[in-house]
């Protein structure tokens, strides 16, 4: 005779499976509302580096720093402060500054923001240790400002010597 295992009553649903889905969905849309993800935005600063296509197409030497704002949240725009800074005499000093630089996200790219222009002028064939910072804040595009700042890491050297401002 064969043995035969009773269903569990735990198995067996009370609540139509369609009826359980609508339910998380509501809930999911509700939070969201509510303002479930807190906003975040980060800054990349790129080491500055020489830059072969100023050289080649506008005939400037020039030691370029790009900055991307990234955000989990659609932007505005982005506006910063933003300096390379350099070893002499065993000193980090300020090579180059940028005030007040402001870009705006692409309805591409609604939650980046590019800063892909910033150079200091410099005399080729000089090396120098440089190192990127930026600071600034970033406007949201539900009215919300988020302060945020970054800096490339360490020193490193590049062909190119950025005389004083």
């Amino acid at each position: 005779m064969p043995i035969t295992i009773p269903k569990s009553l735990l198995l067996v649903p009370k609540i139509p499976s369609i009826a359980v889905v609508g339910l998380l969905a509501a809930q999911f849309l509700i939070l969201q509302s509510i303002g479930g993800t807190e906003p975040k935005c980060t800054l990349n600063v790129e080491r500055p580096h020489y830059s072969t296509s100023l050289s080649e197409n506008q005939n400037i030497d020039a030691i370029k720093l790009n900055i991307t704002s990234i955000c989990n949240v659609s932007q505005k725009y982005t506006q910063l402060s933003a300096s390379i800074q350099k070893i002499k005499n065993n000193r980090e000093i300020t090579a180059y500054s940028f005030v007040n630089e402001r870009r705006s996200s692409t309805t591409k790219s609604p939650n980046v923001a590019s800063f892909k222009e910033l150079f200091g002028p410099c005399q080729k064939g000089v090396s120098a240790a440089y190192r990127g910072t930026a600071q600034g804040y970033v406007y949201l595009e539900n009215g919300k400002k988020l302060a945020v700042k970054g800096d490339s890491g360490k020193f490193v050297a590049a062909g190119c010597l950025i005389g004083a401002q």
